[in-house]
């Protein structure tokens, strides 16, 4: 006699992030906007958090309802320093880093709680 063949087994789906395209197609769904008006706006949106946190701007830009940005500038680091890794006991000498400006992104508070 044959054996019953199995159920197949159930796949977990992982969860991805929306991709552009995607997320302009959603918009343009559920405000019925076309696509390159949504894209007119997302380009708008980018190009005033640039101004904002470009080096002519405040430094902040505050996104009504989702989120508040920061521009920080972090100091450029020496190097050359020797040092002993703890994992191995070896010791290494650091690299210089240079100065970067780093965004720092906090949601606002409606969204914390919603998600939490």
């Amino acid at each position: 006699m044959a054996k019953a063949a199995k159920p197949a087994a159930k796949k977990a789906v992982a969860k991805k992030a929306l991709t552009k395209s995607q997320l302009v197609a959603h918009v343009a769904e559920k405000t019925e906007l076309t696509k390159k008006q949504v894209e007119s706006v997302l380009a708008t949106i980018v190009d005033a958090v640039t101004d904002q946190l470009g080096t002519k701007g405040p430094g902040k830009f505050v996104f009504p309802g989702l989120a508040r940005m920061s521009l920080t500038q972090v100091k450029a680091r020496a190097g050359g320093e020797t040092k002993k890794n703890p994992l191995n006991g070896k010791e290494y000498t650091t690299k210089p880093r240079p100065a970067f400006n780093k965004v720092n992104i906090r949601p606002i508070k409606a969204i914390k709680t919603a998600l939490a």
